[in-house]
């Protein structure tokens, strides 16, 4: 599942998602997580979903990439269905789409990630978020911790499985809770002193939050028709 997984890794594709400028992608991104929690009936769900599989399909992300990625979520999804069935039973329909946005939201994460690099993702964030300066938060900074959180999340799973396998050769049982709570621990040492690591390699290589991407970033007429077509998708369904 580890190698498969591409969850924060991009790909090389020649779609028209990876022409996009990478601050117009983001954008959609945010706009669609924030607008997604307004949604609260079935038949904006689907209109909502259906858009999602067009982006999917114009991206030319095969499906097995998207189901190997949901494996990590399975049981996250699990949990919250059955904390509606136990304790909320009369808003099961609510319960439903909260996995819904919940899966829309990684999907989203996921198509952002493999179309996008992680330094046009950088330099989209501190273009974005130039604006944050009048209330002295530096905009290179904002992208340094997102791009790292991006990195990070492959880099969790790969940890995980790498602690569940040497335990597993110790012949550890993961139906009790005490070889559970070990191998969490194991991960979160794992990932603190990766964490270290790269603390280190950042004063290594004199890093400067005061310095400035000179990436330039210009928009193409599919940027300015993807604009289009998402205020007509967002005017539709709200």
């Amino acid at each position: 599942m580890i190698k498969a997984l591409a969850f924060g890794q991009y790909r090389f594709k020649n779609s028209l998602v990876h022409k996009l400028d990478s601050r117009v992608k983001l954008l959609f991104v945010v706009i669609l997580s924030i607008l997604i929690f307004l949604i609260n009936d079935g038949k904006r769900s689907l209109f909502f979903s259906l858009f999602i599989l067009v982006v999917v399909l114009l991206s030319k992300i095969e499906f097995k990439n998207i189901l190997n990625n949901l494996k990590p979520f399975y049981l996250m999804l699990v949990f919250i269905f059955l904390m509606y069935l136990i304790f909320s039973r009369n808003k099961l329909a609510q319960g439903f789409i909260a996995i819904w946005r919940f899966l829309m939201l990684i999907i989203m994460s996921f198509v952002l990630t493999y179309t996008t690099t992680i330094s046009s993702l950088i330099a989209a964030v501190e273009s974005l978020a130039k604006p944050l300066k009048f209330f002295r938060v530096k905009p290179r900074n904002a992208a340094l911790m997102i791009s790292i959180a991006i990195r990070f999340v492959p880099v969790m799973f790969i940890n995980l499985s790498r602690a569940r396998e040497a335990m597993a050769s110790r012949l550890a049982d993961f139906r009790k809770f005490r070889h559970i709570k070990l191998m969490i621990f194991s991960l979160l040492g794992r990932m603190l002193k990766s964490a270290s690591a790269l603390s280190d390699a950042l004063h290594s290589r004199l890093y400067n939050e005061n310095a400035e991407n000179h990436k330039i970033l210009r928009l193409s007429r599919y940027d300015y028709l993807s604009l289009l077509v998402f205020i007509v998708f967002v005017f539709v369904i709200y």
